[in-house]
């Protein structure tokens, strides 16, 4: 495996559909408390459900993937926000939005090009 930005295994908290058809938001929390994503999933594309649990990752190198059945995209680092003692990093995956957001300083540069994977895994 790559030296990833972001890794970890965690349980899709909810599913809501968002006002655009055929996208929805999924809320992702890892098991150690650490990350929260929230991200934009198109139906067409890939959707989990509600109390999957999954793997997600950002990397700057193309992980190991299963294709057709994982999700993997080609994201653009945005922006940086500090909420409290949070940190937001927002990414774009050709206008779907990833929102990480962690107390973790991430290792990333203003619109640099990462992966991002979702695979479900149980």
């Amino acid at each position: 495996m790559t030296m990833a930005i972001v890794h970890f295994k965690g349980v899709v908290e909810s599913l809501t559909r968002e006002l655009i058809p055929k996208i929805y938001l999924a809320r992702i929390r890892d098991d150690e408390g650490k990350y929260v994503v929230e991200m934009d999933l198109h139906e067409e594309l890939f959707v989990v459900p509600k109390g999957a649990k999954v793997e997600f990752s950002i990397s700057r190198e193309k992980p190991d993937y299963r294709d057709g059945i994982d999700f993997l995209g080609r994201a653009t680092f945005v922006t940086k926000r500090k909420i409290d003692e949070h940190n937001q990093y927002l990414f774009s995956i050709g206008g779907l939005l990833v929102i990480v957001t962690t107390k973790e300083e991430l290792d990333i540069k203003p619109v640099e090009k990462v992966y991002v994977k979702l695979a479900q895994i149980g």
